[in-house]
C-alpha cells in the first residue's frame, strides 16, 4: 500500500532573512543535497511569511541564515513557536540560545568558558574582568559581531560602560567578557557538530580589530577569514561539554567556538545552536551528512 509519504517528496523549508532571500553561497550545498535525495526545498524569509501556513508548504523547517532575528528577537521567537511543522533547531534550543545570557548557564556546569558578565540595568555596577588589558562589550541579542567593541582597560572604561549603558538602553542587555590575546593570533576555532557528532572544523581570524577594519556583508555581519582546521582532543571534549550542557533536545547542528585560554587550554567562545554557519565547503560530504539527517527527522514526523 502507498502511503501519503510515499506518494509525494518531503518538503523542506529553508528559514533565512530578508536581505539573502536565497539563502548564502555555503546554504546552496545544502540545497543540493536535499535536492539529491528527492527532496524538495524552497528558502523561506521568516519575517515575509505566516507561520501558521508553513504546513500547507513544508514538512519540515530548517533554520539556517535568519541573521536578522537579532533585530526583533521577541518577533522571531514567536514565529518559531507558532509554525505549524517541526522547526529545527526546536523551540526551547531557540528560546535559550538566542540571549548570551546562556554562557552564565555553561559556566555554572563547569564547562571551560570566557568569564561573562551581564549588564540588564543601567544602574547596574560591572567590574573588569580580573588581569585582562582589554575587554568586548557587546549586545546579549546579537550575531556576526553586530554591536560588539574591544576597549583597552587601562585608558577606554569609560567609552566601554558608555556603550554597555547604550546597549542597555535600547532594550538588550550588555554582555562584558575580556578579551583574549589568543584570538589576534588566531586561535578561535570553531567545532561543527551534525546528528550530534562532530563533522568537522574551521579556523576563524580575528574580527574585532584594533583599527575598525571588517567588511560587512548585507549589513548582518563581519565577513571572516575561514580555513579548515584539525582540533584535538581536549578542544572536541570543551565542546562535548558544551552541548551538554544544553537543554535537552534533539539538536540537528550545532557550532561550538572555542579560542586558548592564557595558558593555551581551550574554552568556550561561543555556542551556536540557532543559525550558525556550518562551512560545508570546507569539509566534503558534510552537506551530505546535514541532509541525511533532515531525511530521517522529516521521516518521522
Amino acid at each position: 500500500m502507498t502511503s501519503a509519504r510515499d506518494a509525494q517528496p518531503i518538503r523542506v523549508g529553508l528559514a533565512t532573512c530578508a536581505a539573502l532571500p536565497n539563502g548564502d553561497e555555503d546554504e546552496s550545498l545544502l540545497a543540493t543535497a536535499l535536492n539529491d535525495r528527492g527532496l524538495d526545498t524552497e528558502w523561506v524569509v521568516w519575517s515575509a511569511s505566516e507561520p501558521a501556513a508553513m504546513g500547507e508548504r513544508f514538512d519540515v523547517v530548517v533554520i539556517r541564515s535568519t541573521w536578522d532575528y537579532v533585530d526583533d528577537r521577541e518577533a522571531f521567537l514567536a514565529w518559531v513557536e507558532a509554525c505549524s511543522v517541526p522547526v529545527l533547531n526546536p523551540t526551547s534550543i531557540v528560546r535559550w540560545n538566542s540571549n548570551k545570557a546562556y554562557m552564565l548557564d555553561l559556566l555554572a556546569a563547569g564547562v571551560p568558558t570566557v568569564p561573562t558578565h551581564i549588564v540588564a540595568t543601567l544602574d547596574q555596577d560591572w567590574s573588569v574582568p580580573h588581569g585582562c588589558e582589554e575587554i568586548v562589550v557587546k549586545p546579549a541579542v546579537g550575531a556576526g559581531s553586530r554591536g560588539a567593541q574591544r576597549f583597552r582597560v587601562a585608558d577606554e572604561i569609560d567609552a566601554a560602560r558608555h556603550h554597555a549603558g547604550t546597549i542597555v538602553d535600547s532594550g538588550d542587555s550588555a554582555v562584558v567578557q575580556p578579551y583574549l590575546a589568543s584570538v589576534d593570533s588566531g586561535s578561535e576555532t570553531a567545532l561543527i557538530h551534525i546528528d550530534g557528532q562532530f563533522s568537522h572544523s574551521v579556523s576563524k581570524g580575528p574580527l574585532l580589530r584594533r583599527d575598525g577594519g571588517g567588511e560587512w556583508v548585507e549589513g548582518l555581519y563581519l565577513a571572516e577569514d575561514i580555513d579548515h582546521r584539525e582540533v584535538g582532543e581536549q578542544q572536541l571534549v570543551v565542546a562535548r561539554a558544551a552541548l551538554e550542557a544544553a537543554p535537552p533536545a534533539d539538536v540537528l547542528y550545532a557550532r561550538v567556538d572555542l579560542v586558548d585560554d592564557d595558558n593555551g587550554a581551550p574554552m568556550v567562545l561561543e555556542l551556536e545552536l540557532i543559525e550558525p554557519s556550518l562551512f560545508f565547503s570546507f569539509d566534503e560530504g558534510s552537506a551530505q551528512k546535514m541532509a541525511d539527517a533532515i531525511v530521517a527527522r522529516a521521516t518521522t514526523v
